[in-house]
């Protein structure tokens, strides 16, 4: 064989040589990248389908975010996207909220929501007033189906959390059999209590609180004399005059005392219910609070007040005695305490004339958490809830920054999603344990994040640090908590919850207040409570909403 021939024998199988390497090449890359794409889809897949399982690459949604006055109380730097959840969420998920809105207050936020529906520009997760907002984006086809994500990417303690509110909660939600929505839980409160300036009181030589009539003498007493010296007001109260389970500053208790109930629909028989604003019981309330007023025990004004302006008056020293809640030293008696270091407050409770304590349950599916319709990741509202509320506040996993936040004292609003997750008897439950700490220490070793932190500024109380912050910790959650404890509140609907009975259109409620509002007043007689009553059902009737 000649040379030339061999030569071109040799180059002709290198070639084939370097196309087969080529070909081999593409086909290893080809099976390279088919298996990292497999691998990625895996790694998606189970991301979507877990609890706790990060993604692989970070998660962006945008959200309507409801803020508080002040930055929430965060540390200085923080801001609504760039805090101690969101790093977390962002370090142990690897998600990452977008605020497209950013509005103070509920009132001022769901009125921002509405308009967002009406427009049909809806970001990708955002909180509704209620049920009956679900029901409507529902309806409209503008929400997600979350209930594969609630089955697949919720962890087990957070579905018991659900269950402990029996299965009407999520019912409230679930459409055609669908799951529409992610409810805050709305842990039981126990009743409102009587927050009394103590050193005022004892100062007056008056006797501790425990009837109406007890309540009566103190304010009388603290208008008479003005031991602050700059004009006592009586008792603040809000126009609406009771409460919606999430404010201060109603007479819930005088009504209680009346077995009264207005504003929510109570159980009449086995398949009826009446509702609370138009009893007898109410009749004789509202007859009892025109008293107060005409005597001067109201608040002249208490029309006109909002929340806010009642605290100031408080921190002002215009205002020695209210009702509140549990909670009530973080807002808006701790901001009171640090203008008067010397202020003395202590709570109260309220008996009936046979000595019993009642109160009910509010409503336990506002806000709810929704997703729009198309979002690809649905079940993100799944795993932030057990991030924030399971695995931060229960395992303690990396979450010291948020450690630091609560005791701070840092507003809930900080949070990407301003709902709560918790048990029904948290409350009561997580004071036991802080309590039990505070006098056996070991017991400190089982508490989650939420009793340890607490906890450490009780002890710090204790200990004589007067810090407003550790006076609020120990005085809502060991004084205001356990004394409702051995009160024995009695809920008056705690086996029925009929939450599709709760909502009214806001000139049915708007009525009401007006209604209450000329009553006590006195404006117009007693006898217009009957007036009110057939107006309202008249109009109930014509909008089709009386059961």
């Amino acid at each position: 064989m000649s040379h030339s021939k061999r030569g071109a024998q040799a180059i002709a199988i290198g070639m084939i040589c370097v196309l087969l390497g080529v070909i081999s090449f593409e086909i290893d890359s080809g099976v390279a990248e088919q298996e990292a794409n497999e691998k990625a889809a895996t790694s998606w897949e189970k991301a979507e389908r877990s609890p706790l399982i990060p993604y692989p690459e970070t998660v962006t949604y945008t959200l309507a975010k409801m803020t508080a006055s002040g930055n929430s109380g965060m540390p200085d730097g923080d801001t609504y996207e760039d805090n101690a959840y969101t790093r977390y969420l962002k370090k142990t998920l690897n998600v990452q909220n977008e605020d497209v809105l950013e509005v103070s207050g509920d009132e001022n936020y769901y009125l921002y929501i509405q308009r967002m529906i009406a427009e049909n520009n809806l970001p990708d997760v955002m909180l509704v007033s209620g049920p009956e907002e679900v029901e409507e984006l529902a309806e409209y086809g503008m929400i997600e189906d979350l209930s594969d994500a609630y089955q697949e990417a919720t962890s087990s303690r957070i579905k018991s959390m659900y269950s402990s509110y029996g299965k009407e909660l999520l019912e409230s939600v679930t459409i055609d059999g669908k799951l529409m929505a992610l409810p805050s839980t709305q842990v039981y409160y126990g009743c409102n209590l009587f927050w009394v300036r103590e050193d005022w009181r004892k100062e007056l030589g008056l006797p501790e609180p425990s009837t109406l009539a007890d309540v009566e003498q103190i304010i009388q007493a603290f208008r008479e004399n003005d031991p602050g010296g700059n004009g006592n007001i009586g008792l603040p109260c809000v126009a609406t005059l009771y409460g919606d389970g999430s404010s201060n500053f109603s007479v819930d208790p005088v009504f209680a005392a009346f077995h009264a109930y207005p504003g929510i629909w109570l159980q009449d028989g086995d398949d009826s219910y009446v509702y609370g604003s138009l009893t007898e019981e109410t009749r004789q309330a509202l007859e009892y609070l025109h008293g107060w007023y005409e005597n001067g025990i109201l608040d002249q004004d208490y029309m006109m007040r909002t929340p806010g302006e009642i605290g100031e008056l408080i921190r002002d020293n215009r205002c020695g005695a209210f009702f509140g809640w549990w909670w009530a030293p973080n807002n808006p008696l701790i901001e009171a305490v640090e203008a008067n270091p010397g202020a003395e407050w202590k709570p109260y409770v309220i008996a009936d004339e046979y000595g019993e304590v009642h109160s009910y349950i509010y409503g336990k599916t506002s806000p709810c958490i929704v997703v729009r319709k198309g979002y690809e990741h649905s079940e993100i509202v799944m795993k932030i809830m057990t991030a924030l509320f399971d695995n931060a506040r229960y395992r303690h996993d990396g979450s010291e920054e948020i450690d630091l936040y609560q005791k701070r004292g840092v507003d809930i609003t900080a949070r990407p999603l301003v709902a709560n997750c918790d048990f029904s008897n948290a409350v009561f439950t997580t004071t036991d344990h802080i309590w039990l700490a505070l006098h056996y220490p070991r017991q400190t070793d089982s508490m989650n994040s939420l009793e340890s932190a607490y906890y450490d500024s009780c002890r710090r109380f204790l200990d004589g640090d007067r810090d407003p912050v550790y006076w609020a910790a120990y005085a809502s959650r060991i004084q205001a908590v356990r004394l409702i404890e051995e009160a024995d509140v009695s809920y008056v609907n705690e086996d029925y919850v009929p939450y599709s009975h709760r909502e009214l259109p806001q000139d049915m409620t708007d009525m009401e207040t007006l209604a209450f509002m000329k009553i006590i007043t006195g404006e117009e007689p007693i006898s217009y409570f009957d007036i009110f009553t057939e107006s309202w059902k008249k109009n109930m009737i014509l909008e089709n909403l009386l059961y």
